[in-house]
């Protein structure tokens, strides 16, 4: 009887798994810290240090300005109230370019709110220099006219630092006392025309120290405009 030899059955060879290489965990975005919020681009820092560069010369100028309008009321000073008058000139100028210099600060971070104070502050800068005319015009209504037209523009000034105190809150660019003080000088500015006007009752003495605020201001863009710059696209990121 023949034998047939039979191979021995070869097993089905499975493929062989792959190895599974663990799952990498899905890394968060890190939410910018309270240092990269304000670090400025190099335009920021330009908006700041040209406001602050404007805010205190336009200071410089219009505080002795507004210290001689009380000389300047005689009928025959008219040298006294055209300087006085080309003087308060400058300053408007200067407002409207305070007032850009701090919209290039804040707009990237506060657009709404930066372009509001620009708007009013260009406003006020416009009131101003109406009033400065009024008083180097031949035959004008003199000191007394431009104190009426002058403090009707300090209520829209007023308005401007409130809204300018919002922008710079709503940026967390600068710290929340700047932003604090600088909207409590526009109330004080307010406080102070609704007095006069409503109830005839002058306060100005005692806001005066409110009303200064903006010299807070001041200093804080003169001091932020040193800071160390990075790239507008990495700013951007950060600020995200």
């Amino acid at each position: 009887m023949t034998t047939i030899a039979t191979r021995p059955a070869t097993p089905a060879t499975r493929p062989a798994t792959p190895a599974t290489r663990p799952a990498t965990p899905t890394r968060r975005p890190t939410r910018p810290t309270h240092a990269d919020l304000r670090t400025l681009t190099a335009t920021e820092r330009r908006g700041a240090r040209l406001a602050g560069a404007s805010l205190l010369v336009l200071t410089l100028v219009s505080l002795p300005a507004a210290a001689l309008l009380g000389g300047a009321a005689a009928p025959g000073d008219r040298a006294t109230r055209v300087g006085i008058g080309l003087a308060f000139l400058v300053v408007a100028v200067l407002d409207v370019v305070a007032a850009w210099g701090l919209h290039l600060l804040l707009r990237r971070r506060a657009t709404p709110a930066s372009t509001a104070q620009l708007v009013s502050r260009s406003g006020y800068a416009v009131l101003l220099a109406g009033a400065a005319v009024v008083l180097t015009w031949p035959g004008g209504a003199g000191t007394v006219g431009f104190e009426r037209d002058w403090s009707l523009a300090l209520v829209v000034f007023g308005l401007h630092l409130v809204i300018a105190g919002i922008a710079l809150w709503r940026s967390r660019i600068a710290p929340k006392a700047v932003a604090v003080i600088t909207a409590v000088a526009g109330l004080a500015y307010l406080l102070d025309d609704v007095l006069t006007r409503a109830a005839d009752v002058t306060v100005t003495p005692y806001l005066v120290p409110l009303m200064l605020g903006e010299l807070v201001l001041l200093g804080w863009l003169l001091r932020t405009s040193r800071r160390p710059r990075v790239p507008a696209t990495a700013a951007a990121v950060g600020a995200a």
